[in-house]
């Protein structure tokens, strides 16, 4: 079970009428009061496997509400969304976005009036760094943002991890070893303040404990430290 407050938002599938049943239609946007405060976050999807729509705008809403309106014409991913239990629940989102020759990870926060304009998690990456992929954000136990997620390195994958300082997210510090195909990772913290990150494995799911220094700044030059040993594979249930 994990310990940070994940999406809790309402996920709503759209039961079409015949004449428009497997017209695919999505929206992810957010809920607000009459005083504008942040109340929830919505998920409408009835994507088909045939014709994957997350992003487009399908309801009557302020477009800042709106996360990422352009999605599905640029071909980003399912986001992951987390909601920050010391910034008033509000949601971060990360996803897998589109370049034209690859995905890079990009991120957006909600603010009160609405969603930060997408930014890229690590900037100046490339088709030649390799697909990021299935972020996986955590919050530590003082609001403090935490991420990871997989790179396909040449066929390859690698498990990262990064952290929010000052506006930006540090450069992706590497969890699993060099050739050891490691995939779809997930970020605990747990009630000691350790970081926990799990990702699969050929011989099956490793566990992993990272140490993040308390820095002044990002520009402290951050080093996050995976420790040396980690617990054995075990069997992916």
């Amino acid at each position: 079970m994990r310990t940070h407050r994940s999406f809790l938002a309402a996920v709503i599938l759209s039961l079409a009428a015949a004449g428009w049943a497997f017209e695919a239609r999505a929206e992810i946007s957010v809920e607000t009061n009459y005083a504008g405060e942040y109340v929830r976050t919505v998920v409408v999807t009835s994507a088909t496997v045939r014709s994957l729509r997350i992003w487009s705008v399908q309801r009557t809403l302020s477009t800042s509400n709106v996360l990422n309106p352009g999605g599905d014409l640029n071909g980003d991913l399912w986001p992951t969304i987390a909601e920050n239990p010391f910034d008033s629940n509000h949601p971060w989102a990360v996803w897998s976005r589109f370049g034209g020759a690859g995905y890079d990870l990009a991120w957006g926060r909600w603010l009160p009036g609405g969603w930060t304009a997408p930014v890229e998690v690590q900037p100046g990456g490339g088709a030649d760094d390799g697909d990021d992929l299935d972020p996986r954000i955590a919050f530590g136990p003082l609001g403090q943002p935490y991420l990871a997620w997989w790179r396909d390195e040449g066929g390859t994958g690698r498990v990262y991890f990064s952290l929010h300082v000052d506006g930006e997210w540090t450069a992706g510090t590497p969890v699993s070893d060099a050739g050891i195909d490691s995939r779809y990772p997930s970020i605990t913290i747990l009630a000691d303040g350790r970081i926990r990150v799990e990702f699969d494995t050929p011989d099956g799911r490793v566990i992993r404990f990272v140490f993040v220094p308390v820095p002044n700044s990002i520009t402290d030059d951050i080093d996050p430290i995976t420790p040396k040993g980690y617990v054995p594979p075990v069997t992916a249930r």
